[in-house]
């Protein structure tokens, strides 16, 4: 059983894992693959013990100005009125 540093983002067998995390007590067969694929290395004993922590960054794309909170307000609101209401 080895501790494995995700080096990418991907999609695992048992879910999604972002890079940086720390995958605890992965069988030596699996580790190799993974290894292999590129995807992750051998964690040190500090990575083990400090854990996992996310990154917190503002997303560049959603700057000031761009995002849906600060779009304008369309000039109609009112929705359609629908042809067969009466029917």
């Amino acid at each position: 059983m080895k501790n494995a540093y995700v080096l990418e983002h991907h999609h695992g067998d048992d879910g999604v894992v972002s890079e940086g995390m720390i995958l605890r007590d992965v069988a030596a067969k699996r580790f190799e693959a993974l290894e292999k694929a590129g995807l992750v290395r051998e964690a040190t004993a500090d990575e083990v013990k400090k854990g996992y922590a996310p990154s917190i960054e503002p997303d560049p794309s959603k700057e000031k100005g761009e995002g849906e909170k600060n779009a304008k307000e369309p000039a109609n609101k009112k929705a359609a009125d629908p042809a067969n209401k009466g029917a």
